[in-house]
């Protein structure tokens, strides 16, 4: 009885811990980091999504001297949500910018969430320009004379109105379809963004807005900071390692304030946002690769040498993560690079079967005549979806000097081949008539 209950404790572990795994690819535990100052149940809606779809929730204060993002070299967490405290005039030194980046390049996830009055603490600007983030000055607030809210922002125009329909990337946060819904920006900044190709703009300023400075009203408003779609309130990152950061411009965008204004689609917004930054959906994963000769289905799958002008089947399969399972990815856009310092070919990949976890891809082609040391590479990056590299180095052989066509099986050789038999047959036939023919000398009698 003991036997059988103890399995069956390990049995509903093994369960969970399938569970919690598939809440997130990264994993679920979170550090949020989270101001006295700031109360909790002013996030209490937002705290409690995170909580119910599974996430380990460990509240923290930045100055809390047990907080460490990494013990013994390893991630203490996988996911971080720093929000940054505005009565505070720095951060632990277990959240600069330096150990940031190392938990970025060790595969964790971050938010950073500025606070309304845009204090930026001098680590969080270090961080952000790290990736070319680019924060704007001291007490600055976004305005806006005509998307603004008339009750919550009459005279200063800083709470603004936005439309979700102009979301910038749908990988990350989808454009909701319900027409009525506002997007509310209760009041901050907005930042500017460098020409990091890896910076996904996901949220943008309305072209009427501006940031301003109340203390120098005259200069900001001749040269601001930032104006228009050039101020931005939320911007995501992938790295190549495929962690994800995202900064966001006011910390009040996920207030329970914002969360219960009319028709407001802040709390799906929010959701979305945190769901994309934490690998809990458009992550893409390579599940499998092969090549082989095409005209053997037998043969061995990888191989490590082919032979130039062999004809060579390639084949992979892609699955998306999403909302706790994986699916089959399906897209036109993948492509193959067969590549010796410069691609020989670049072929795109036709969709062909599909499993209920994967879509699988393949392609044909026939190998260069030129031998030497080629590549599979399979290389597909799209904004907001996980980066996949792929590289597998082959040898291409030249013909061994017995599979090179004989002379008769080529046409072009027939008339050199039939000139050497006729040079061989008119030289037997003129020895023998040299051998047997000629005049005649009668003998002569005494």
């Amino acid at each position: 009885m003991a036997v059988q209950l103890l399995r069956t404790t390990l049995l509903l572990a093994i369960v969970c811990i399938s569970y919690v795994s598939a809440i997130s690819v990264s994993g679920s535990r979170v550090l949020v980091v989270l101001d006295p100052s700031l109360k909790q149940e002013d996030y209490a809606v937002f705290l409690s999504d995170l909580d119910s779809r599974g996430l380990d929730l460990s509240i923290k204060s930045a100055n809390d001297p047990h907080l460490g993002l990494f013990e013994f070299g390893e991630r203490t967490y996988d996911h971080v949500f720093l929000t940054q405290p505005p009565t505070q005039k720095a951060l632990g030194p277990n959240l600069l910018a330096k150990p940031l980046l190392d938990f970025a390049k060790a595969g964790g996830n971050i938010v950073i969430v500025l606070n309304s009055n845009e204090h930026a603490l001098a680590s969080v600007r270090e961080f952000a320009v790290q990736l070319d983030v680019v924060l704007p000055f001291r007490d600055t607030k976004l305005v806006d004379h005509f998307m603004y809210d008339e009750q919550a922002s009459p005279l200063l125009h800083d709470a603004l109105i936005l439309d979700p329909q102009t979301l910038l990337a749908p990988h990350i946060v989808a454009a909701p379809e319900d027409v009525a819904a506002k997007l509310y920006y209760p009041g901050g900044s907005a930042f500017a963004l460098g020409n990091n190709p890896l910076i996904v703009p996901v949220l943008a300023a309305p072209e009427t807005a501006y940031i301003y400075d109340p203390a120098e009203e005259t200069l900001s408003s001749d040269s601001p900071f930032a104006t228009g779609k050039q101020a931005f309130l939320v911007a995501s990152l992938q790295t190549r390692s495929n962690s994800r950061i995202t900064f966001v411009a006011s910390n009040l965008l996920f207030s329970d304030e914002a969360f219960s204004k009319p028709n407001s689609f802040n709390r799906a917004f929010a959701t979305e946002l945190t769901k994309w930054t934490f690998s809990e959906k458009s992550v893409l994963k390579l599940e499998s690769v092969s090549h082989r000769l095409l005209e053997d289905t037998n043969t061995t799958e990888n191989p490590s040498i082919y032979r130039v002008k062999n004809d060579i089947a390639y084949e992979v399969s892609l699955s998306q993560f999403e909302d706790g399972s994986w699916f089959p990815y399906t897209a036109d856009d993948v492509q193959l690079e067969f590549t010796m310092l410069d691609p020989y070919y670049r072929l795109t990949l036709s969709p062909t079967h599909k499993t209920s976890t994967a879509q699988f891809y393949a392609t044909t082609f026939t190998a260069p005549d030129q031998h030497g040391m080629f590549s599979f590479v399979l290389e597909y990056f799209r904004p907001g979806l996980t980066f996949i590299k792929d590289k597998r180095v082959v040898t291409v052989r030249h013909f061994g000097h017995n599979e090179f066509a004989r002379s008769f099986a080529i046409p072009n050789a027939w008339p050199y081949v039939s000139s050497i038999v006729v040079v061989a047959g008119a030289w037997v036939v003129f020895v023998g008539l040299w051998l047997f023919t000629g005049e005649n000398s009668a003998k002569k009698t005494v």
